[in-house]
């Protein structure tokens, strides 16, 4: 769980705001690669560079919306099999940029709000439903698949998606809540050995490694392949079964952590 940045004595460059919010990045854990070392450090250099700006982090989720419901509504809608359809893969990982700078924002900010985190999952929900949506109407139109695999295979998608996404999110609120109930155990001096330390951080890369194919991010740079509508139908065919495999994996992983949790 990420760290509320303290209020600085004095105005605070840009360097020092994004040396604050690394510091109190979330956790790393099951995190993928995309969003770890692109996605996160990019919205942190947008809520660095707003910190002193009229924007607030809920202007910064309705630009992230714009952004991303724009370009989804225009691929379902008007969108053909070209290069500015591209455009659409380009507009969805900016928005996804901006979806992860509202939270910083509000870090620095101070301005952390309960419609403030509503806003945010609300139009995450909506998207993850649009997207998958969008992508039918466009093969329906561009390529001479069956419109019931086709739609048998988006919903696969949307359906696997949601789950990994909100079911993810439903655990670790519950894990919050469990240990908010439980006594803090005493802390144990001294740091980890280095050997167990490398031996972590080697863990944790591989399971971002091995989440890296559901990560939102990656979705998102599938659309760059629309001016080749073959091509995308290809590419979003394995992220759909990498979403649907892992969403199979996670189901049983998180009843185990939930009954633990009784």
């Amino acid at each position: 769980m990420s760290r509320t940045v303290p209020p600085p004595s004095a105005r605070a460059t840009f360097q020092e705001s994004f040396s604050e919010l690394k510091q109190a990045q979330k956790t790393r854990k099951g995190v993928p690669l995309y969003l770890l070392y692109v996605n996160r450090p990019a919205g942190r250099a947008v809520a660095a560079a707003l910190r002193h700006s009229r924007f607030t982090p809920n202007h910064v989720t309705l630009a992230g919306a714009l952004l991303t419901y724009g370009s989804l509504l225009w691929l379902a809608f008007g969108a053909q099999a070209n290069l500015s359809s591209a455009l659409v893969g380009v507009l969805l990982a900016a928005g996804y940029v901006l979806d992860s700078a509202d939270g910083q924002l509000a870090r620095l900010q101070g301005a952390s709000s309960a419609f403030g985190e509503w806003l945010d999952h609300a139009l995450d929900n909506g998207r993850i439903t649009v997207m998958h949506v969008a992508a039918f109407c466009f093969l329906a139109r561009t390529t001479d698949s069956d419109h019931v695999l086709l739609a048998a295979g988006c919903g696969l998608f949307l359906l696997s998606s949601s789950c990994i996404f909100f079911g993810g999110a439903l655990v670790d609120q519950l894990r919050r809540n469990a240990r908010r109930t439980e006594t803090a155990p005493a802390a144990s001096p001294g740091s980890p050995a280095p050997a167990a330390d490398r031996e972590n951080n080697r863990r944790l890369l591989r399971r971002s490694i091995m989440t890296l194919p559901v990560d939102y991010g990656m979705t998102c740079l599938a659309f760059l392949l629309l001016p080749w509508p073959a091509v995308f139908l290809a590419a979003y065919a394995v992220l759909a079964a990498a979403h649907v495999l892992m969403c199979l994996a996670f189901l049983p992983k998180w009843r185990s952590e939930l009954l633990a949790l009784d």
